[in-house]
């Protein structure tokens, strides 16, 4: 918190979510149970928001207790008010605190995390500095985005496990699928899974990338993995070109990106 950071009370209706939440779904009767705590007790944890000049105070981290609070039919809520955060910090304390919390699902991590990488241009490494986790966890995370929806609604669902969504990706699409939803059904383990995986593996023929099968945003999370930095890929189908773009910040990071590339200056 910053050191002249103080709680005071807003009144609830010029508080608003913020619409880059990572969290997108909340439990409706744990959400009953905190109105009713509320009504009880009122609110004990503070809300964190930020002014905004159109839209009054903006959610940066208790959206839970906003909700809840408007169904014990409260009128204000004691808040922090932090105006010294900018756009980059405010996104990483609200993704912090779900994470803390351990109150967001699987692919809600992931898109959060990959909101926080595109909004900002951070690498894996940048992002896992900023959150406090590795840069395993987030290159992890981030490759969930290669799932395909009805494999994330399963993950989402609690039908499959994170091991079992890490061991589904880069499979092709039809073969997610059937997979997924193979194993949700009979309960599979991890393990079989991943037998299951290597034998469908073994028994697709490798076929070279077409303009139809070339998936521009499977491509662009697989690099930014591999790489670390941020990479996107511009592609003209008509004239059958395009380019390669790889984000850094400034000297320091372009000379780890060179080293990591293999490049060793004469």
């Amino acid at each position: 918190m910053s050191a002249d950071a103080s709680v005071t009370r807003l009144p609830i209706e010029l508080i608003t979510r913020d619409r880059h939440q990572a969290r997108a779904r909340f439990d409706d009767t744990a959400l009953a149970e905190l109105a009713h705590s509320i009504a009880e007790s009122g609110v004990i944890q503070p809300v964190v928001v930020r002014g905004d000049s159109q839209r009054g105070y903006v959610l940066l981290a208790g959206e839970r207790r906003w909700r809840a609070a408007q169904q014990a039919g409260l009128d204000s809520l004691p808040a922090i008010v932090r105006n010294d955060l900018s756009d980059e910090q405010a996104a990483v304390l609200g993704l912090i605190e779900n994470l803390q919390r351990e109150s967001l699902g699987v692919m809600e991590t992931a898109h959060g995390l990959a909101r926080l990488a595109d909004a900002h241009t951070l690498t894996h490494d940048a992002i896992a500095r900023r959150i406090g986790k590795s840069r395993v966890y987030v290159t992890n995370y981030l490759r969930l985005r290669q799932l395909v929806e009805p494999v994330q609604a399963l993950l989402d669902a609690g039908q499959l496990s994170l091991g079992h969504a890490k061991t589904l990706v880069g499979l092709p699409n039809t073969t997610q699928i059937e997979l997924a939803d193979t194993a949700a059904r009979d309960n599979w383990s991890v393990r079989r899974l991943e037998k299951a995986t290597r034998r469908a593996t073994s028994e697709q023929s490798t076929t070279e990338p077409t303009d139809n099968n070339l998936d521009l945003s499977v491509l662009e999370d697989q690099l930014s993995a591999l790489v670390g930095n941020a990479v996107h890929v511009d592609y003209n189908p008509d004239q059958r070109r395009g380019q390669l773009r790889i984000a850094f910040h400034d000297l320091d990071e372009l000379d780890g990106l060179l080293d990591r590339l293999g490049h060793r200056p004469d």
